[in-house]
């Protein structure tokens, strides 16, 4: 059931039609003039029950292009997609045929040299399927996006897409968010918003509040073997310029195959310390550069307060040794690792500006380190799930 077709020379989109000229239409084609739709075979106009204008294939035929017609939510989403492009500012022509006819896309976005074909798919369609439609039309020099239902969400995935969502005549997309949580909008914000580069590949952070993990511990010197704090940052409470938040989690290996020569610790070490050695905890351990006889090499790593002994990493990473969280509220000034910076997003100006795109590769160790993940997208501080450093005498008689 196609949106386009032409009369006399005349282009139609019958979403955009009025209905005088719609009534005006049909009595044309019932006086014997040839109305040929987007595919190239011969059609009539007709309203679906749900009031959305189209036309249909005049009697039985074969067309590869159009087969077995399409649903009603495929006519509507074609529509909305092609009146969001007009109203962002760009040329948007429903079911834009190539020269030879060897495709119709959706809906073509032009302006200037830029175009955009913005396809949705209904029905199951495979990964494969996707990448091959998708690489026809860059091929072509032509960017595409696809709007698809839950049913093809994972094979979408191999392109650039958005998820469908909502009823008839209440439509929403879901654009990828900077975090895990998509951003879910109206179609028309959300079209503007991916044809006018409001789709940003990367997020500008800034810490409003980290996790510190702790544990206690005994010194392995036989002539210490005084009570000490091991420390490390776990996490990251991040807001973004385009007002986002979400946590970053580190995954901590202390491997020995794998001794650091430097780590994000040791960044934070004079803004940490001081706070660690005011809490109810044991003395804090120091980083420091030590050789270790059983590494066989030198490496940043804790140290004991009291006799100075590198404590090493591997017995840190010991099931017995039982770390506690603790959240800390703040400003961090602490570089992030670029990998996870490049996250595809919905970058919307709320006063401050877009997100950076200018990468700045950082000197010195970044967090994480190595493995991390996001895990959640959510307004509120981690101190709504973790307690802050026990204040001095806070601990006794727990």
């Amino acid at each position: 059931m196609p949106l386009a077709a032409y009369l006399a020379g005349e282009r139609i989109e019958a979403p955009f039609v009025n209905d005088a000229d719609w009534e005006d239409l049909r009595g044309r084609c019932k006086t014997g003039e040839t109305l040929t739709m987007s595919c190239g075979q011969p059609g009539k106009p007709r309203i679906s029950k749900n009031g959305l204008k189209h036309f249909y294939h005049h009697g039985k035929t074969d067309c590869s292009l159009h087969p077995g017609g399409e649903s009603a939510d495929h006519l509507e989403m074609k529509s909305l997609v092609a009146a969001a492009a007009r109203d962002a500012g760009w040329d948007a022509v429903i079911e834009q045929a190539a020269p030879d006819r060897s495709w119709i896309a959706d809906v073509m976005a032009t302006r200037g040299t830029e175009k955009w074909a913005l396809e949705i798919q209904f029905s199951r369609q495979d990964a494969a399927e996707f990448r091959r439609r998708q690489e026809r039309y860059e091929a072509e020099g032509i960017r595409c996006f696809w709007l698809v239902p839950e049913v093809n969400r994972e094979a979408a995935a191999a392109v650039p897409s958005a998820l469908i969502g909502g009823e008839s005549g209440a439509r929403t997309l879901s654009l990828p968010g900077p975090f895990i949580v998509p951003v879910t909008t109206g179609p028309a914000e959300a079209i503007n918003s991916l044809l006018n580069h409001g789709i940003k590949q990367r997020i500008e952070p800034v810490v409003r509040a980290y996790s510190l993990e702790t544990a206690m511990i005994k010194c392995w010197r036989e002539s210490c073997k005084r009570w000490i704090t091991a420390w490390r940052l776990e996490s990251l409470q991040v807001e973004t310029r385009c007002g986002y938040t979400g946590s970053l989690v580190a995954i901590h290996h202390y491997d020995s195959r794998d001794f650091l020569t430097d780590r994000v610790e040791r960044l934070i070490a004079a803004r940490v310390m001081p706070m660690l050695k005011q809490a109810d905890l044991p003395a804090p351990m120091f980083l420091a550069t030590r050789f270790s006889k059983a590494a066989d090499r030198s490496y940043l790593a804790f140290c004991c307060p009291f006799c100075n002994s590198l404590q090493g990493d591997t017995p840190l990473n010991h099931g017995s040794v039982n770390w506690r969280s603790y959240v800390v509220e703040g400003w961090l000034p602490l570089p992030i690792s670029q990998g996870v910076l490049s996250r595809e997003h919905l970058c919307v100006d709320v006063g401050r500006g877009h997100c950076s795109q200018e990468p700045h590769a950082p000197e010195g160790p970044t967090f994480p380190d190595g493995k991390a993940h996001w895990v959640r997208a959510t307004p509120e501080l981690l101190g709504s799930e973790l307690p802050p450093l026990p204040r001095r005498g806070e601990r006794k008689g727990q």
